[in-house]
């Protein structure tokens, strides 16, 4: 068995690597700092007007306890989110297993209610519950949703639409499009454009404005500069190497959602699930850095607007990562399993009344209904 420090120096070899090719090499911050977050994080901050959640999905509290020590492109001080003071846990279970699925756990964290797993915004008898985007669009918000898998994926399903089954993706991209957020951004327009049925391809062509790769983002944006129409970007996907593209597209939404009624917000990093299911280690602790950049990228947005409320936590682990107890384990042994676990996710709070998380362990519904008053003004 190799022992952990061999492996850890062929990674950090790897690593180097993958920055002289590209990318930002480990260490540089780019002018973040941990005084900066700090400043930040314990601002004053006002009402909240506009409400964000950024998910990583199958991010455990071990995967990022691991990425801070071993992933590439870390900031000197080490991650963004364990800078943040208001931080606690949240049980992830749905209505009938205790270990939950995107699906269910989505909809407990959109709408304040636990269903059985496959279910997207409906209860457990299969009746529908008010998503998060549709209770923000009632209170006269702009919405945005953004991933880096397909739009038809389970957790930002669950944030707009309902289904009784998260398999049926034409279904949800349908009706994802049909509901009209003002911005949607997923990976691969080739793959949407098959799902899509003949009314959602209509909209998609007559409504939205689109860019099929994100280098198109720029020209197609200075086509509409005052945020007439819909915007629907194609990223680049999840990677196993850090990217900035998560937070280089939440940058542009935030731009492109402001306006006098606020917004809401949500974006998934879905590498952390991705990679667990795969048992690609490097793959999950990179993605939770790519998290990190887009969670740094907020609190840069955050710092001119304190009527902004900024939330971070994981839908439920992957992989049931352990941390290592003799120093031989090979970053792949401590990965255990390649399906989801009941293990608690960690939960990070920025903006007013975010001290409600701090030390404390809640449900993941009790997100939801902090989130719901928030998006309410109540």
């Amino acid at each position: 068995m190799k022992k952990l420090f061999s492996v850890l120096l062929a990674l950090l070899l790897v690593f180097s690597l993958v920055g002289c090719l590209g990318g930002e090499p480990a260490g540089e911050s780019g002018g973040i700092t941990a005084n900066w977050v700090k400043k930040v994080t314990e601002s004053e901050f006002t009402t909240p007007k506009n409400v964000i959640i950024i998910i990583g999905d199958g991010m455990g509290p071990n995967d990022i306890t691991l990425a801070e020590k071993y992933a590439d492109g870390v900031y000197d001080f080490g991650l963004v989110l364990n800078q943040i003071p208001n931080h606690g846990l949240s049980y992830t279970y749905s209505a009938t297993n205790a270990v939950t699925d995107s699906a269910a756990s989505g909809t407990a964290l959109s709408t304040g209610f636990k269903t059985k797993n496959g279910y997207i915004g409906k209860n457990e008898w299969g009746e529908d519950l008010p998503t998060m985007a549709e209770i923000a669009r009632e209170a006269g918000k702009k919405i945005g949703i953004i991933t880096d898998e397909d739009i038809s994926g389970a957790t930002p399903s669950a944030f707009v639409v309902h289904n009784i089954s998260r398999d049926n993706r034409s279904e949800l991209a349908s009706a994802m499009i049909k509901f009209r957020p003002d911005v949607l951004m997923s990976q691969d327009h080739d793959s949407t454009m098959f799902m899509l049925d003949s009314e959602g391809r209509r909209i998609f062509d007559n409504e939205y404005l689109v860019a099929k790769d994100f280098k198109r983002f720029d020209s197609v944006l200075e086509t509409d500069p005052n945020c007439e129409k819909p915007f629907w970007g194609f990223l680049n996907g999840y990677s196993t190497a850090v990217s900035d593209n998560l937070a280089q597209c939440t940058e542009v939404a935030l731009k492109r959602l402001q306006n006098e009624n606020g917004f809401f917000l949500m974006v998934e990093g879905a590498g952390t699930d991705k990679f667990g299911h795969r048992n690609d280690m490097v793959g999950k602790l990179n993605s939770v850095v790519t998290l990190d950049r887009t969670v740094a990228a907020v609190l840069k947005f955050m710092e001119e607007n304190p009527d902004t409320l900024l939330l971070i936590t994981s839908d439920h682990e992957t992989g049931h990562v352990q941390l290592p107890e003799t120093g031989e384990e090979s970053l792949s042994e401590l990965l255990t399993q390649t399906e989801h676990s009941a293990t608690l996710v960690r939960v990070f709070a920025v903006g007013k009344g975010t001290e409600y998380f701090s030390g404390k362990t809640v449900d993941n519904t009790d997100i939801a209904k902090f989130l719901i008053k928030a998006i309410k003004g109540e």
